[in-house]
């Protein structure tokens, strides 16, 4: 018998489906970054099936992962592993690369469900520019 004013209600949570899980992608993703991904896929607060998911712009900051318990370097790392592999696409550099614009965004990405065939698209968050060209002299 349910009891009055109970909520059933499953508390928040990071869906990693199992077809991720068990992707290639997700099996060579250094420890670090398949660590730091439920944080990224977190940041996206649309449901499992928004269309929207994909579309969302989000920041995650270095001091932010810092809490999280990742040190200044492996986060660099994480960002980097993390678009090399398709799960996260850059959307904006922040921070001096950026101008002093403000925080890096990013967008959840599919890109990790071609990765390892020849139709993924590889995108390198190193040689990222955004909406910034590479030789402006500002």
């Amino acid at each position: 018998m349910r009891s009055k004013g109970r909520n059933n209600k499953l508390p928040p949570f990071v869906p990693l489906t199992w077809s991720a899980l068990n992707h290639k992608a997700y099996k060579e993703l250094p420890p670090s970054s398949a660590k730091a991904l439920p944080y990224f896929l977190g940041k996206v607060k649309c449901g499992y099936n928004d269309p929207e998911k994909y579309t969302t712009n989000f920041s995650f900051s270095y001091p932010e992962a810092q809490n999280l318990g990742f040190a200044f370097g492996t986060f660099a790392d994480v960002i980097k592993n993390l678009v090399s592999f398709g799960f996260i696409d850059p959307v904006a550099k922040g921070g001096l690369r950026g101008k002093g614009r403000g925080y890096n965004l990013f967008s959840l990405s599919r890109r990790w469900e071609q990765y390892g065939t020849s139709e993924f698209q590889s995108v390198s968050w190193v040689q990222f520019c955004g909406k910034h060209k590479r030789n402006s002299k500002n």
